[in-house]
């Protein structure tokens, strides 16, 4: 080699030295926590991680309470791409069905203070007039308050219809000759004309329909808009940030987490047809879920909200002693005697009832590019984890998951802490009344 080659291939891997060293570094896998680390909770930490790293999930947050108290906040990221955000403790995410919980406390407020009863018929209450051309089911009258919040109205579910009646907009459209998107109220009148599967009463059937129809009943009864209601009532303990999801990725909420599912489906939030994200707009319009899967909410929030369920006799308890006595009650169509222990879904909850030994309560949620979960265990331990992905080809994986996450760190821990995040992470502004 010439002494002007070595000199020309020096000169040349000098450039391209320079130019790599001014290209961004190979990206990496990054996770990054964020909250008051408490390392006697370590295992919370430990297991999130293990959850979302193998789940290639990008955003997770927990709450955990102890006694009451606030003792874990943290906010989770894993791998975020251009939309994601630096999870914090108190990031918004969307909470799917665990919003059914929050309608049954809202229900049975408006039954205790005296503007609903049990037994009242939602036709007192909801507009049931069928679309031109059906027939209501007969039994359709007799559908009581307390059949839709113990899912026994007779309205079945996808697995005895064969499609949920929530998520057919194109066919609710299509049926009322109208264009999209549909209101609460298409849906409802389209549906009125489907015969029930059930009397009601008597056979449970997983419904998103029978909690739009109870969304419909508190607007009625509370003068309110759903929404409107319910964040009065939640104001009223130190929950400010609660708020209906919207549909289009562009109405995302301030510290709200981003969503992909990688799926797609035609636009059901317009007529335009074009295909949209699952998660904003393709085939599901979140804009219309309110009281069955439309919440977006922090962990800590909906901690606040169910904390607030253990102490009846506070001053600003949004439920007394009687109304938790009646949410989580044995449903209708029970079969007695009840084995201490056994599952049941209650009004809006699932749970386990272990007399004297106090009750567990708990529910999941899961949308496109959303999984959620909350528990109320007997001995005083709370727990909501919030993640934006879900297995979509297998939700039910990932409600598995989170659940196995949870009691495997829990059965880690063996001191509890005794701060209170609650003052530090959410806002101390109470009412003991409303505005």
């Amino acid at each position: 080699m010439s002494s002007s080659t070595r000199v020309l291939g020096f000169i040349l891997l000098s450039l391209l030295g320079g130019l790599l060293a001014g290209m961004p570094a190979p990206a990496r896998a990054q996770w990054t926590v964020t909250g008051v680390d408490v390392p006697d909770l370590a295992a919370f930490d430990q297991q999130m991680q293990q959850l979302m790293t193998t789940r290639n999930t990008p955003s997770g947050a927990i709450a955990v309470a102890w006694q009451g108290r606030l003792v874990l906040a943290r906010g989770y990221s894993w791998n975020p791409g251009p939309d994601d955000i630096v999870t914090q403790p108190d990031s918004l995410f969307r909470i799917a069905s665990c919003s059914k919980p929050i309608t049954s406390t809202l229900v049975n407020r408006l039954i205790q203070d005296g503007h609903l009863a049990p037994d009242d018929t939602i036709g007192q209450y909801v507009d049931l007039t069928p679309r031109p051309g059906t027939t209501a089911d007969p039994r359709l009258a007799t559908v009581t308050v307390r059949n839709l919040l113990e899912m026994l109205g007779g309205f079945g579910d996808p697995a005895t219809l064969g499609y949920d009646p929530v998520f057919r907009d194109t066919a609710v459209a299509q049926g009322l000759g109208i264009a999209l998107p549909v209101s609460h109220a298409d849906v409802i009148r389209y549906q009125s004309g489907v015969a029930l599967v059930a009397a009601p009463g008597t056979t449970y059937h997983y419904s998103n329909y029978g909690y739009k129809l109870l969304g419909r009943v508190i607007e009625a009864a509370s003068g309110q808009s759903y929404e409107r209601y319910a964040q009065r009532m939640l104001n009223r303990i130190g929950v400010w940030n609660l708020r209906l999801a919207r549909a289009r990725r562009e109405e995302r909420a301030p510290g709200e987490v981003a969503y992909r599912s990688g799926g797609q489906g035609p636009s059901v939030i317009d007529a335009t047809g074009v295909l949209r994200p699952w998660e904003y707009g393709g085939s599901i319009n979140q804009d219309t879920m309110d009281a069955y899967g439309g919440w977006v909410a922090s962990a800590p929030e909906l901690l606040r909200w169910m904390t607030n369920l253990d102490a009846p006799q506070a001053p600003n308890a949004i439920l007394d002693q009687a109304s938790l006595d009646r949410m989580f009650a044995l449903p209708q169509n029970y079969p007695l005697p009840y084995t201490p222990g056994s599952y049941y879904y209650a009004s809006g909850w699932a749970v386990r009832d272990y007399g004297a030994q106090g009750r567990t309560t708990f529910h999941a949620g899961s949308l496109p590019s959303t999984a959620s979960y909350v528990v109320r265990y007997r001995n005083g331990f709370e727990i909501v984890i919030l993640l934006n992905r879900r297995n979509e080809n297998n939700p039910d994986d990932t409600s598995n998951a989170m659940d196995a996450a949870v009691w495997a760190a829990y059965g880690q821990v063996t001191r509890w802490p005794s701060h209170d995040l609650f003052a530090q992470v959410l806002p101390t502004i109470l009412r003991d009344g409303f505005d």
